[in-house]
């Protein structure tokens, strides 16, 4: 049951209007729930005070949901039942179990999201898998809530950067087909074109032959691609990332995409051509925040730029799904996508919906390519992975290399998604593999904490009644009853960070569980069964809230 809607919709019928505002106090001896009467003032009732009052002695709760209703100045404060909550909340979560805090609100709708896609001539580096984890994040969050969702990665298989990395397995040949030989020969290749122009110019007439359909080009081309997104994709699946559907940009070329889009943004009357011979988009009228307000589709030779072969794929992505279409990009490719949009626009398409967030540093040090502080993610988890079995030598425990892997995991993801998306992530590596505070490692300990206590009391039968004594039992009541409505804003605000914060809040309720109440002494089997009861719905909320996240869990350390 949604209590905030349940107030509302009463208030809103003895008032006769629209909407109130029901809010959480800020302290628990103030009740669970609040309304400020002064909007509700009337001729009959004029002040909050006397609202307030009105409403202690009318309210019709014919669910006996609260215990009691005081006023207090200009609030009506209500305070739960919690024996009746008890009951209804720890049923629905031990009957929808791995589907609790979903109300399949996706109803099997087809959902697309497109994100990460890094150039496949790069190793992914940390900045750029914020990127890889928030999409990761969103794709689990809607398949939680019902949706039909396919995840893309968009193959840039025809940039210059490509056409170098050709040119430099043609020339020094590969030693082994490993990822990093791949990529070995790139950055040799790279620094020769730096004092060589003609390896350049090689790499543009290499493009042009593509471009143009010559076949022998165009398999040597997506045969290295492949191969580079292949060693890409082995290090996202050590994440638990992956994708469902990948698409070349070298698709768009050879179907002539390209052409038709030329063609109607000439017969839009907004295709221009400069004095270098390069084709662009004039977007005058567009609110686009730059100086020039047009997008350049073309090279002078007319070979394609990215932003052309994007505005294809988008097109491609809007007719697979018009309605729940995504895209993850950094903050620094706003304007980007806003001129993509523009052009889309002109064009009748509608555009992909933008998730957007800021960059990341590593102890207070942005990463960079050009300053050499770019730092690789499979050399951050191989030293992550390097600390957390040093931590677990110190306290003596052995952990095998499967449970390192997901520890590892939850200290990378829970610390990313942390912090909002349009704030900068700043990485501490400390923080992130402490057993105490807000890290991916002190939930797992928690729920470690919670499978032992199930585990030494397994032959407790449970029996119907269910009975608390405590204020911390209570408090963890209403944490799990919170989860649905929590789920339900994530679907609004697309905001990890407002997930990771009530996880850690809930686990912090444990830990006083944990501290106040010795399950096992307890002779009462009613409040054993009921404490017991409930910690498995605490297991059970904390296993599908960190599955959105992208991290696994583990039964003990």
């Amino acid at each position: 049951m949604d209590i905030k809607k349940y107030i509302s919709d009463k208030i809103c019928e003895m008032f006769n209007v629209d909407s109130v505002v029901i809010e959480r106090p800020p302290k628990d001896e103030m009740g669970d729930f609040s309304l400020q009467c002064a909007s509700l003032r009337n001729e009959a009732l004029k002040s909050p005070f006397d609202v307030a009052n009105y409403i202690k002695e009318n309210f019709l709760d014919d669910e006996k949901i609260f215990n009691e209703l005081k006023v207090m100045g200009p609030y009506i404060n209500f305070y739960l039942n919690y024996e009746l909550l008890a009951c209804k909340v720890i049923n629905e979560v031990e009957s929808k179990l791995d589907k609790y805090g979903s109300n399949n609100q996706g109803r099997g709708e087809g959902l697309l999201i497109e994100h990460t896609s890094i150039n496949p001539n790069a190793e992914p580096h940390m900045g750029r898998c914020r990127n890889s984890l928030i999409g990761d994040f969103v794709s689990n969050l809607f398949k939680f809530t019902g949706y039909d969702v396919e995840r893309h990665y968009f193959i840039n298989d025809l940039g210059k950067k490509i056409a170098l990395l050709v040119l430099g397995i043609e020339k020094y040949g590969l030693n082994g087909n490993d990822f990093k030989d791949i990529l070995d020969v790139y950055v040799k290749i790279s620094r020769e074109a730096k004092d060589d122009l003609s390896i350049e110019q090689m790499a543009f007439d290499y493009l042009e032959r593509v471009e143009n359909g010559d076949s022998l080009m165009i398999e040597k081309f997506k045969s290295i691609t492949d191969k580079c997104v292949s060693g890409q994709m082995k290090i996202f699946s050590e994440l638990n990332i992956s994708f469902d559907k990948f698409t070349h940009e070298s698709d768009y070329v050879y179907g002539h995409y390209l052409n038709d889009i030329l063609d109607k943004l000439r017969e839009k009357n907004k295709l221009r051509e400069d004095e270098n011979g390069r084709y662009y988009v004039d977007l005058e009228g567009y609110d686009i925040p730059t100086r020039e307000p047009v997008l350049v589709l073309t090279r002078s030779n007319k070979t394609s730029l990215y932003p052309i072969k994007d505005i294809a794929y988008s097109i491609y992505k809007i007719g697979l799904n018009s309605k729940n279409n995504y895209i993850v990009l950094g903050e620094d490719q706003e304007v980007y996508m806003k001129q993509i949009s523009a052009v889309l626009d002109i064009l009748g398409y509608s555009s992909p919906k933008l998730i957007s967030y800021s960059y990341v540093l590593l102890d207070g040090e942005k990463m960079s390519t050009s300053n050499g502080t770019l730092v690789l993610v499979s050399d951050f988890m191989r030293e992550l992975r390097s600390i957390l079995k040093s931590e677990f030598e110190k306290r003596s425990l052995e952990v095998d290399d499967e449970k390192l892997n997901i520890l590892a995991n939850a200290c990378v993801k829970f610390t990313m998604l942390n912090v909002s998306k349009n704030k900068i992530v700043n990485f501490n590596i400390e923080n992130a593999t402490s057993f105490a505070g807000e890290s991916g490692i002190y939930i797992l300990y928690s729920l470690v904490r919670i499978n032992s206590i199930l585990n030494n009391n397994c032959d407790i039968e449970k029996v119907d009644d269910i009975r608390f004594t405590t204020d911390i039992e209570k408090k963890l009541i209403r944490d799990l009853y919170d989860f649905n409505s929590v789920v339900d804003s994530l679907l609004n605000t697309l905001e990890p960070a407002h997930l990771t914060k009530y996880i850690f809040n809930l686990t912090q309720d444990f830990s006083r569980f944990y501290e106040e109440i010795n399950i096992s002494n307890e002779k009462d089997i009613v409040l054993k069964s009921s404490r017991l009861r409930l910690l498995e719905c605490v297991k059970v909320t904390l296993t599908n809230a960190l599955g959105v996240l992208g991290i696994s869990t583990i039964d003990k350390m």
